[in-house]
């Protein structure tokens, strides 16, 4: 199994385009949730015990017409169960073609597809996803925004302390995790990578 040919560039424009295709105003917070049911028509399916079945705490089924979503994740970590709704997205966007062809066909094709998946494939996949939910999450526009209208500037390769008091004001906006804010605060240059 090769995996699609996907550069970090395409990854960016196809999360730019998803934004400028359903949300975009970019008001805060990205209203992921309402995107997939009400704009894309994808169902979000809540069952308990995914998790504990098959290790994640979440999946888009091989027809791309529902993400189930484990129900302990769902009702105690929004943060999480955003993020993991926009990385379905992701695949969803960036590698429906690939999943068609290669992906799980039912809960039980996906218990085994892990086993059969070359590693590198499978990294190479999620790191897409994750790198596209963050993009959406977090867009870069309406972060620099909110550090503008916080901060007064919009720092570039500052130290992390520097955000501490409106640190927890951008988690609020973005609804987003710390590690997530902070990944995109990294990449768009604006905290330093070295620590």
């Amino acid at each position: 199994m090769q995996p699609p040919n996907i550069t970090l560039s395409n990854v960016i424009r196809a999360s730019e385009d998803f934004l400028e295709q359903f949300h975009s105003t970019l008001l805060l917070p990205i209203p992921i949730e309402e995107i997939v049911e009400l704009k894309m028509g994808i169902a979000l399916v809540v069952i308990p015990g995914i998790k504990d079945l098959i290790g994640v705490d979440s999946f888009i089924s091989a027809d791309f017409s529902q993400i189930t979503v484990d129900e302990y994740s769902f009702t105690t970590y929004l943060e999480r169960t955003r993020f993991s709704i926009a990385h379905e997205i992701g695949h969803y966007i960036l590698h429906k073609d690939w999943y068609e062809q290669n992906g799980p066909k039912s809960i039980e094709d996906y218990l085994t597809f892990y086993d059969r998946i070359d590693s590198e494939v499978y990294k190479y996949l999620e790191i897409q996803a994750q790198t596209f939910a963050g993009l959406v999450l977090v867009p870069k526009e309406a972060l620099l925004k909110e550090l503008k209208n916080k901060m007064g500037y919009v720092p570039t390769q500052e130290a992390l302390e520097i955000f501490a008091p409106v640190y927890q004001d951008l988690l609020n906006a973005f609804q987003v995790s710390g590690e997530v804010l902070l990944r995109r605060l990294q990449k768009d240059g604006i905290v330093k990578n070295n620590f």
